[in-house]
């Protein structure tokens, strides 16, 4: 999404639109390795996933 308007500061909303979905990228990353960490932290064994196969392209 670009917007070319500059506020009073001299930032476009462009640069504030990604900073809006970055930062709410790394809260939810943030969160949900948290929220693994708990559930190591009270012992709940690991569940193991298996690779998923994918096609080889020649």
């Amino acid at each position: 999404m670009k917007i070319v308007r500059k506020n009073s500061s001299g930032e476009s909303r462009e640069v504030l639109l990604r900073e809006y979905f970055v930062t709410a990228s790394l809260i939810a990353l943030l969160k949900r390795v948290g929220e693994e960490a708990a559930r190591v932290a009270k012992g709940n064994p690991v569940i193991r996933q298996e690779p998923a196969l994918a096609r080889v392209r020649n």
